[in-house]
Protein backbone atom coordinates (compact mmCIF):
# COMPACT_ATOMS: atom_id res chain seq x y z
CA UNK A 1 0.00 0.00 0.00
CA UNK A 2 1.20 3.88 -0.74
CA UNK A 3 2.00 5.79 1.99
CA UNK A 4 0.42 9.41 0.98
CA UNK A 5 1.57 12.30 3.56
CA UNK A 6 1.40 16.09 2.79
CA UNK A 7 1.78 18.92 5.78
CA UNK A 8 0.11 21.92 6.14
CA UNK A 9 2.49 24.84 7.57
CA UNK A 10 0.59 26.50 10.52
CA UNK A 11 2.03 29.89 11.15
CA UNK A 12 2.47 32.48 13.96
CA UNK A 13 1.51 36.56 13.76
CA UNK A 14 4.77 36.74 12.32
CA UNK A 15 4.85 34.32 9.93
CA UNK A 16 6.73 31.59 11.92
CA UNK A 17 5.96 28.32 11.68
CA UNK A 18 4.42 27.10 14.88
CA UNK A 19 3.71 23.56 13.37
CA UNK A 20 2.06 21.95 10.71
CA UNK A 21 -1.14 19.96 10.34
CA UNK A 22 -0.25 15.87 8.91
CA UNK A 23 -2.76 14.81 6.28
CA UNK A 24 -2.81 11.02 5.06
CA UNK A 25 -4.22 9.11 2.22
CA UNK A 26 -3.55 6.27 1.04
CA UNK A 27 -4.10 6.85 -2.57
CA UNK A 28 -5.02 9.55 -4.99
CA UNK A 29 -8.78 9.31 -3.35
CA UNK A 30 -10.18 11.48 -0.63
CA UNK A 31 -11.82 9.65 0.86
CA UNK A 32 -11.67 5.86 2.50
CA UNK A 33 -14.38 3.97 1.04
CA UNK A 34 -13.17 1.20 2.83
CA UNK A 35 -11.65 2.12 5.88
CA UNK A 36 -12.91 3.86 8.70
CA UNK A 37 -12.25 6.85 10.52
CA UNK A 38 -10.17 4.87 13.19
CA UNK A 39 -8.22 3.05 10.96
CA UNK A 40 -7.57 6.03 8.85
CA UNK A 41 -5.92 8.03 11.37
CA UNK A 42 -4.35 4.70 12.83
CA UNK A 43 -2.15 4.65 9.51
CA UNK A 44 -1.32 8.39 10.01
CA UNK A 45 0.30 7.62 12.98
CA UNK A 46 1.79 4.69 12.10
CA UNK A 47 3.18 5.76 8.71
CA UNK A 48 4.29 9.50 10.29
CA UNK A 49 6.05 8.42 13.41
CA UNK A 50 7.46 4.49 12.27
CA UNK A 51 7.34 4.67 8.52
CA UNK A 52 8.76 8.01 7.57
CA UNK A 53 11.97 9.94 10.00
CA UNK A 54 9.71 12.25 12.11
CA UNK A 55 12.25 15.06 12.35
CA UNK A 56 12.11 15.01 8.17
CA UNK A 57 8.72 15.56 8.56
CA UNK A 58 8.51 17.55 11.59
CA UNK A 59 11.77 19.39 11.98
CA UNK A 60 11.55 20.50 15.38
CA UNK A 61 8.00 21.62 14.87
CA UNK A 62 4.76 19.41 16.38
CA UNK A 63 2.18 17.90 14.00
CA UNK A 64 -1.29 18.07 14.80
CA UNK A 65 -3.29 14.92 13.97
CA UNK A 66 -6.70 14.57 14.15
CA UNK A 67 -8.10 11.96 16.35
CA UNK A 68 -11.56 9.86 15.93
CA UNK A 69 -13.83 9.20 19.15
CA UNK A 70 -12.75 5.52 19.23
CA UNK A 71 -8.79 6.43 19.30
CA UNK A 72 -9.13 9.19 21.96
CA UNK A 73 -11.29 6.26 24.44
CA UNK A 74 -8.09 3.50 23.70
CA UNK A 75 -5.90 6.53 25.00
CA UNK A 76 -3.74 5.93 21.88
CA UNK A 77 -2.44 9.23 22.04
CA UNK A 78 -0.47 8.15 25.12
CA UNK A 79 1.71 5.65 22.84
CA UNK A 80 3.50 8.99 21.70
CA UNK A 81 5.24 11.61 22.70
CA UNK A 82 3.58 14.99 23.71
CA UNK A 83 7.02 16.69 22.05
CA UNK A 84 5.44 16.16 18.53
CA UNK A 85 2.55 15.90 18.50
CA UNK A 86 -0.84 17.92 19.10
CA UNK A 87 -4.95 16.39 19.42
CA UNK A 88 -6.86 17.39 17.30
CA UNK A 89 -10.21 16.29 18.14
CA UNK A 90 -12.84 16.04 15.97
CA UNK A 91 -16.09 18.25 15.19
CA UNK A 92 -18.12 15.12 15.20
CA UNK A 93 -17.15 14.26 18.66
CA UNK A 94 -19.77 14.88 21.32
CA UNK A 95 -18.50 15.76 24.69
CA UNK A 96 -19.70 12.85 26.89
CA UNK A 97 -18.03 11.41 30.08
CA UNK A 98 -16.05 9.36 28.62
CA UNK A 99 -14.22 11.29 26.45
CA UNK A 100 -13.74 13.68 29.07
CA UNK A 101 -12.34 11.35 31.22
CA UNK A 102 -9.99 10.41 27.98
CA UNK A 103 -8.81 13.99 27.34
CA UNK A 104 -8.14 14.94 30.71
CA UNK A 105 -6.47 12.12 30.92
CA UNK A 106 -4.34 12.77 27.91
CA UNK A 107 -3.91 16.33 29.01
CA UNK A 108 -2.12 15.31 32.21
CA UNK A 109 1.10 13.32 29.76
CA UNK A 110 1.47 16.79 28.80
CA UNK A 111 -0.42 17.19 25.54
CA UNK A 112 -1.65 19.88 23.74
CA UNK A 113 -5.71 19.44 22.97
CA UNK A 114 -7.50 21.15 19.78
CA UNK A 115 -11.07 21.71 18.88
CA UNK A 116 -11.10 20.70 15.07
CA UNK A 117 -13.74 23.08 13.00
CA UNK A 118 -15.11 24.12 16.33
CA UNK A 119 -18.74 25.77 16.09
CA UNK A 120 -19.62 26.81 19.30
CA UNK A 121 -22.68 25.00 21.29
CA UNK A 122 -23.16 25.19 24.99
CA UNK A 123 -22.38 21.49 25.56
CA UNK A 124 -18.75 22.21 24.34
CA UNK A 125 -17.62 24.44 27.61
CA UNK A 126 -16.12 20.86 29.57
CA UNK A 127 -13.90 20.39 26.46
CA UNK A 128 -13.10 23.86 25.79
CA UNK A 129 -11.69 23.96 29.54
CA UNK A 130 -9.47 21.28 28.68
CA UNK A 131 -7.99 21.84 25.31
CA UNK A 132 -5.67 25.14 24.28
CA UNK A 133 -6.33 25.57 20.48
CA UNK A 134 -9.71 26.02 18.75
CA UNK A 135 -9.48 26.21 14.99
CA UNK A 136 -12.18 27.45 13.21
CA UNK A 137 -12.65 27.02 9.25
CA UNK A 138 -13.48 30.68 8.00
CA UNK A 139 -14.98 28.89 5.12
CA UNK A 140 -18.02 27.37 6.93
CA UNK A 141 -17.59 29.81 10.09
CA UNK A 142 -16.35 33.08 8.25
CA UNK A 143 -14.49 36.26 10.71
CA UNK A 144 -17.98 38.31 10.79
CA UNK A 145 -20.06 35.45 12.71
CA UNK A 146 -16.68 35.12 15.39
CA UNK A 147 -16.70 38.64 16.42
CA UNK A 148 -18.95 37.94 19.40
CA UNK A 149 -17.23 34.32 20.36
CA UNK A 150 -14.06 35.76 20.50
CA UNK A 151 -14.90 38.93 22.70
CA UNK A 152 -16.25 36.61 25.02
CA UNK A 153 -13.70 33.85 24.59
CA UNK A 154 -10.73 36.60 25.64
CA UNK A 155 -10.61 35.61 29.35
CA UNK A 156 -10.02 31.79 28.53
CA UNK A 157 -6.47 30.05 28.20
CA UNK A 158 -7.12 29.09 24.41
CA UNK A 159 -5.51 29.95 21.43
CA UNK A 160 -7.23 30.78 18.70
CA UNK A 161 -6.76 29.21 14.80
CA UNK A 162 -7.52 30.35 11.59
CA UNK A 163 -7.93 28.12 8.85
CA UNK A 164 -8.26 28.14 5.47
CA UNK A 165 -7.05 32.03 5.40
CA UNK A 166 -6.09 32.57 1.49
CA UNK A 167 -5.91 36.33 1.14
CA UNK A 168 -3.48 38.63 3.40
CA UNK A 169 -7.18 40.76 4.16
CA UNK A 170 -8.42 37.75 5.91
CA UNK A 171 -4.72 37.22 7.64
CA UNK A 172 -4.72 40.76 8.84
CA UNK A 173 -8.71 40.76 9.87
CA UNK A 174 -7.95 37.95 12.04
CA UNK A 175 -5.05 38.84 13.78
CA UNK A 176 -7.04 42.34 14.57
CA UNK A 177 -9.79 40.17 16.12
CA UNK A 178 -7.29 38.20 18.25
CA UNK A 179 -6.30 35.09 16.05
CA UNK A 180 -2.68 33.85 16.89
CA UNK A 181 -2.52 31.21 14.54
CA UNK A 182 -3.19 30.84 10.73
CA UNK A 183 -3.51 28.22 8.81
CA UNK A 184 -3.71 28.48 4.89
CA UNK A 185 -2.74 29.96 1.34
CA UNK A 186 -2.37 33.66 1.93
CA UNK A 187 1.96 33.50 2.23
CA UNK A 188 1.69 32.09 -1.28
CA UNK A 189 0.53 34.98 -2.79
CA UNK A 190 2.12 38.76 -3.44
CA UNK A 191 0.97 40.53 -0.55
CA UNK A 192 1.14 43.86 -2.07
CA UNK A 193 2.10 44.31 -5.83
CA UNK A 194 3.95 47.35 -5.38
CA UNK A 195 4.49 49.79 -8.20
CA UNK A 196 8.70 50.74 -6.59
CA UNK A 197 11.10 50.01 -9.32
CA UNK A 198 13.22 46.72 -7.92
CA UNK A 199 16.00 47.74 -5.71
CA UNK A 200 19.35 47.13 -7.35
CA UNK A 201 20.49 44.75 -4.58
CA UNK A 202 17.57 42.82 -5.77
CA UNK A 203 18.27 43.37 -9.41
CA UNK A 204 22.29 42.01 -8.74
CA UNK A 205 20.96 38.94 -7.28
CA UNK A 206 18.66 38.35 -10.36
CA UNK A 207 21.70 38.89 -12.87
CA UNK A 208 23.75 36.30 -10.95
CA UNK A 209 20.97 33.74 -11.49
CA UNK A 210 20.85 35.09 -15.55
CA UNK A 211 24.89 34.27 -14.93
CA UNK A 212 24.25 30.12 -14.47
CA UNK A 213 21.17 29.98 -16.08
CA UNK A 214 23.64 30.81 -19.27
CA UNK A 215 23.93 27.77 -21.89
CA UNK A 216 28.02 28.45 -21.92
CA UNK A 217 28.37 27.78 -17.96
CA UNK A 218 31.76 29.56 -17.22
CA UNK A 219 32.71 27.34 -13.84
CA UNK A 220 35.40 29.40 -12.79
CA UNK A 221 33.47 32.85 -12.97
CA UNK A 222 30.93 31.45 -10.63
CA UNK A 223 33.30 29.69 -8.49
CA UNK A 224 34.94 33.19 -8.27
CA UNK A 225 31.65 35.41 -7.79
CA UNK A 226 30.56 32.46 -4.32
CA UNK A 227 34.41 33.26 -3.03
CA UNK A 228 33.63 37.06 -2.80
CA UNK A 229 30.18 36.27 -0.97
CA UNK A 230 30.20 34.71 2.45
CA UNK A 231 26.93 33.74 3.08
CA UNK A 232 26.72 31.51 -0.01
CA UNK A 233 30.10 30.01 0.30
CA UNK A 234 29.30 29.11 4.14
CA UNK A 235 25.41 28.02 2.69
CA UNK A 236 27.19 25.99 -0.01
CA UNK A 237 29.61 24.27 1.97
CA UNK A 238 26.83 23.58 4.90
CA UNK A 239 24.56 22.06 2.33
CA UNK A 240 26.61 19.81 1.01
CA UNK A 241 28.09 18.42 4.00
CA UNK A 242 24.16 17.72 5.04
CA UNK A 243 22.40 14.31 5.86
CA UNK A 244 21.24 14.59 2.32
CA UNK A 245 23.73 13.78 0.42
CA UNK A 246 24.81 10.64 2.78
CA UNK A 247 28.48 11.88 2.95
CA UNK A 248 31.27 9.76 4.78
CA UNK A 249 33.50 11.85 5.07
CA UNK A 250 33.04 16.11 4.83
CA UNK A 251 33.95 18.38 2.04
CA UNK A 252 36.48 21.41 3.16
CA UNK A 253 36.44 23.90 0.15
CA UNK A 254 34.51 25.31 -2.19
CA UNK A 255 36.00 24.09 -5.45
CA UNK A 256 36.18 20.12 -4.07
CA UNK A 257 32.17 21.24 -3.30
CA UNK A 258 31.12 22.84 -6.66
CA UNK A 259 33.19 19.66 -8.14
CA UNK A 260 31.01 17.19 -6.04
CA UNK A 261 27.74 19.20 -7.03
CA UNK A 262 28.04 19.51 -10.79
CA UNK A 263 27.27 22.01 -13.31
CA UNK A 264 23.41 21.30 -12.52
CA UNK A 265 23.27 20.80 -9.28
CA UNK A 266 25.26 24.05 -8.63
CA UNK A 267 22.97 25.87 -10.76
CA UNK A 268 19.81 24.61 -8.40
CA UNK A 269 22.14 25.56 -5.63
CA UNK A 270 22.55 29.47 -6.52
CA UNK A 271 18.99 29.76 -7.58
CA UNK A 272 18.23 28.52 -4.71
CA UNK A 273 20.10 30.83 -2.06
CA UNK A 274 19.53 34.18 -4.38
CA UNK A 275 15.56 33.77 -3.78
CA UNK A 276 16.16 32.70 -0.21
CA UNK A 277 18.12 36.57 0.02
CA UNK A 278 15.10 38.39 -1.58
CA UNK A 279 12.92 37.66 1.58
CA UNK A 280 13.97 38.44 4.66
CA UNK A 281 10.34 40.14 5.47
CA UNK A 282 8.92 36.34 4.05
CA UNK A 283 7.30 33.73 6.01
CA UNK A 284 10.51 30.67 6.45
CA UNK A 285 7.69 28.41 4.93
CA UNK A 286 7.38 30.12 1.56
CA UNK A 287 11.21 30.00 0.43
CA UNK A 288 10.94 26.23 2.14
CA UNK A 289 7.95 25.29 -0.35
CA UNK A 290 9.77 26.91 -3.44
CA UNK A 291 12.02 24.51 -2.64
CA UNK A 292 9.80 21.32 -1.84
CA UNK A 293 8.40 22.19 -5.37
CA UNK A 294 10.84 22.72 -7.15
CA UNK A 295 12.12 19.33 -6.57
CA UNK A 296 8.37 18.08 -6.94
CA UNK A 297 8.70 19.51 -10.39
CA UNK A 298 11.75 18.36 -11.38
CA UNK A 299 10.93 14.68 -10.04
CA UNK A 300 7.61 14.43 -11.73
CA UNK A 301 9.75 15.44 -14.76
CA UNK A 302 11.71 12.12 -14.76
CA UNK A 303 7.85 10.56 -15.75
CA UNK A 304 5.45 12.64 -17.08
CA UNK A 305 6.24 13.46 -20.68
CA UNK A 306 6.49 17.16 -21.65
CA UNK A 307 8.80 19.36 -23.44
CA UNK A 308 10.59 20.61 -20.39
CA UNK A 309 13.75 18.67 -18.76
CA UNK A 310 13.79 17.78 -15.39
CA UNK A 311 16.47 20.70 -14.56
CA UNK A 312 14.16 23.15 -16.20
CA UNK A 313 11.44 22.05 -14.35
CA UNK A 314 13.23 22.64 -10.91
CA UNK A 315 13.59 25.88 -12.53
CA UNK A 316 9.81 26.89 -12.95
CA UNK A 317 8.88 25.24 -9.44
CA UNK A 318 11.54 27.40 -7.69
CA UNK A 319 10.14 31.02 -9.43
CA UNK A 320 6.87 29.83 -9.40
CA UNK A 321 6.60 31.94 -6.24
CA UNK A 322 8.56 34.86 -7.47
CA UNK A 323 5.78 37.06 -7.22
CA UNK A 324 4.69 36.64 -3.78
CA UNK A 325 8.73 36.74 -2.71
CA UNK A 326 8.73 40.16 -4.36
CA UNK A 327 5.57 41.26 -4.09
CA UNK A 328 5.22 41.97 -7.85
CA UNK A 329 3.85 40.63 -10.87
CA UNK A 330 5.93 37.94 -12.39
CA UNK A 331 5.65 39.98 -15.99
CA UNK A 332 7.67 42.82 -14.11
CA UNK A 333 10.09 40.16 -13.00
CA UNK A 334 10.74 38.18 -15.98
CA UNK A 335 11.98 41.78 -17.42
CA UNK A 336 15.23 41.52 -15.19
CA UNK A 337 15.70 37.54 -15.95
CA UNK A 338 16.67 35.77 -19.25
CA UNK A 339 14.42 33.01 -19.69
CA UNK A 340 13.64 31.21 -22.89
CA UNK A 341 9.89 31.66 -24.63
CA UNK A 342 8.64 28.47 -23.17
CA UNK A 343 10.19 29.06 -19.71
CA UNK A 344 8.34 32.83 -19.94
CA UNK A 345 5.42 31.24 -20.84
CA UNK A 346 4.77 28.51 -18.32
CA UNK A 347 5.63 31.32 -15.46
CA UNK A 348 3.01 33.23 -16.78
CA UNK A 349 1.05 30.40 -16.76
CA UNK A 350 0.43 29.95 -20.39
CA UNK A 351 1.80 26.09 -20.96
CA UNK A 352 -0.67 23.58 -20.56
CA UNK A 353 1.86 20.86 -19.79
CA UNK A 354 3.67 22.92 -16.72
CA UNK A 355 -0.22 23.69 -15.55
CA UNK A 356 -0.96 20.23 -15.35
CA UNK A 357 1.94 19.15 -13.40
CA UNK A 358 1.93 22.39 -11.21
CA UNK A 359 -1.81 21.55 -10.71
CA UNK A 360 -1.03 17.90 -9.33
CA UNK A 361 1.88 18.84 -7.11
CA UNK A 362 -0.30 22.03 -5.45
CA UNK A 363 -3.32 19.52 -5.06
CA UNK A 364 -0.56 16.66 -3.16
CA UNK A 365 0.69 20.00 -0.88
CA UNK A 366 -2.75 20.50 -0.10
CA UNK A 367 -4.33 16.99 0.46
CA UNK A 368 -6.85 17.89 -1.93
CA UNK A 369 -6.18 14.42 -3.83
CA UNK A 370 -10.09 14.39 -4.82
CA UNK A 371 -9.04 17.16 -7.30
CA UNK A 372 -9.95 16.35 -10.77
CA UNK A 373 -6.34 16.66 -11.81
CA UNK A 374 -5.79 13.07 -10.93
CA UNK A 375 -8.27 11.97 -13.55
CA UNK A 376 -5.74 12.73 -16.05
CA UNK A 377 -3.02 10.46 -14.62
CA UNK A 378 -4.81 7.97 -13.27
CA UNK A 379 -2.69 4.41 -14.39
CA UNK A 380 -0.34 6.53 -14.39
CA UNK A 381 3.55 5.52 -12.68
CA UNK A 382 3.38 8.70 -11.16
CA UNK A 383 0.20 7.94 -9.23
CA UNK A 384 2.48 5.64 -7.06
CA UNK A 385 5.60 7.82 -7.04
CA UNK A 386 4.08 11.01 -5.71
CA UNK A 387 4.54 10.04 -2.25
CA UNK A 388 7.91 9.15 -2.60
CA UNK A 389 8.82 12.03 -4.71
CA UNK A 390 7.09 14.56 -1.52
CA UNK A 391 8.82 12.75 0.90
CA UNK A 392 12.93 13.08 -1.17
CA UNK A 393 11.63 16.82 -1.71
CA UNK A 394 11.09 17.81 2.08
CA UNK A 395 14.11 16.04 3.00
CA UNK A 396 16.19 18.14 0.17
CA UNK A 397 14.39 21.46 1.68
CA UNK A 398 15.54 20.43 5.14
CA UNK A 399 19.04 19.76 4.38
CA UNK A 400 19.00 22.82 2.28
CA UNK A 401 17.99 25.06 5.62
CA UNK A 402 19.36 23.47 8.37
CA UNK A 403 22.42 25.59 8.04
CA UNK A 404 20.66 28.69 6.80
Amino acid sequence: MEIFVARQPIFTKQKKIFGYELLFRNGLENAFPDIDGDIASSKTLSNIFFSFEIKEILGNKPGLINFTKNLILQKIPLLFSPQHLIIEVLEDIEPDKEIIAALEQIKKRGFIIALDDFIYHEKFRPIMELCKIIKFDLIATPLESLIDFVKDIQSWDITLLAEKVETYEEFQQAKEMGFKLFQGYFFSKPEVLSKTEIPTSQITKLKLINEVGKKEFDLKKIERLIKKDVSVSYKLLKFINSAYFKRANPINTLKDAITFLGIDELKKFVNIVVISDFCETKPNELIRQSVIRARMCERCGTILKSKFLPEELFTLGLFSFMDALLDRKMEEILEHIIFSKKMRNALLGKDKEFNRISNIIISFEKGDWKNNIFNLISGAQIEAQLPEFYYDSVKMANSFFAGV
